[in-house]
């Protein structure tokens, strides 16, 4: 495994989700500013369709969470678990920030 920078954090717009490459993948990075860098598997898990970093960011049940924008199942930011059902779940990614530029742990 290993870091794979994405970007400069001054290009992460605050409150929502872009989508970046990552060793193949597709991520989606959420810039929630003061609370921090999140990041999960773009792929909506019931789906199968690139949308999460499109998802309205929410706080469901205590925990951060994206709304998919197709069926609107809420995936927590830091385990990737949905709200709603147990049995789906979004990929969690590493994400840091080191002098000012993004990086996130690129998987197998």
């Amino acid at each position: 495994m290993s870091w794979v920078n994405v970007g400069d954090e001054k290009n992460l717009p605050q409150g929502t989700g872009i989508a970046a490459w990552v060793a193949g993948k597709a991520v989606a990075i959420f810039n929630l500013g003061k609370d921090g860098l999140f990041a999960l598997e773009n792929t909506d898990p019931v789906t199968g369709v690139g949308v999460l970093a499109r998802g309205l960011i929410c706080e469901m049940e205590g925990e951060l969470c994206v709304a998919s924008p197709i069926y609107k199942q809420h995936y927590s930011l830091t385990t990737g678990k949905c709200i709603e059902d147990a049995n789906l779940q979004a990929t969690p990614f590493e994400v840091k920030t080191e002098q000012g530029q993004v990086f996130v742990l690129a998987k197998g």
